[in-house]
């Protein structure tokens, strides 16, 4: 008869202390998205480095950090053999990487270097590249090379992540920011 009665007891119980709760409920955080050695790839990506200098700053293998960067653009949604620059870009507006300080100063881009810069940060082939810009895939190249000289970033994706520090490429949450101002 006591063990129905505590079944169906409905009285209010004291609160848990915070200790207890902690001991009966642990908390919980959201699992991540990347392992510790993928956020350290993450890192040196923005920062500019190649998989060559990746693999060094690790101590792995270039076949290991390969591998990584396989998982990172399976994991953010980018197409297989995706570059770097446009991988660097989809970590950054998913806000899965923050764009790095520069003391750099903000170079003044004209409207064909912008549409250059778009392009590397979301065209995937040289084609995709050379079509969003409306150059030759030859003078796309020629163009991007002048490019790094401008900017003074080392490669192209340094250069995304750059852009991204000056605020030359939107983000998801600035695209959305337009469009609802502009309806």
């Amino acid at each position: 008869m006591n063990e129905t009665r505590a079944a169906t007891d409905t009285r209010a119980c004291a609160p848990l202390s915070t200790e207890l709760r902690e001991m009966v409920v642990p908390p919980t955080k959201p699992p991540s998205l990347f392992t510790p050695t993928e956020w350290r790839v993450v890192e040196y990506l923005v920062r500019g480095l190649t998989p060559v200098e990746i693999a060094a700053e690790l101590k792995r293998s270039i076949i290991t950090t390969h591998r990584h960067l396989r998982y990172l653009r399976y994991k953010t949604h980018c197409p297989t053999r995706c570059p770097l620059p446009v991988l660097v870009h989809r970590l950054l507006t998913s806000f899965q990487a923050t764009a790095p300080a520069t003391d750099l100063p903000v170079p003044d881009l004209d409207p064909d270097e912008v549409r250059l810069l778009r392009a590397l940060a979301e065209e995937s082939t040289p084609v995709g590249r050379a079509t969003a810009t409306g150059l030759s895939p030859a003078a796309a190249a020629s163009a991007l090379n002048a490019l790094l000289g401008k900017t003074g970033a080392a490669n192209a994706t340094q250069l995304v992540a750059l852009a991204h520090s000056w605020k030359l490429l939107p983000n998801k949450q600035d695209r959305t920011e337009r469009n609802g101002a502009a309806q």
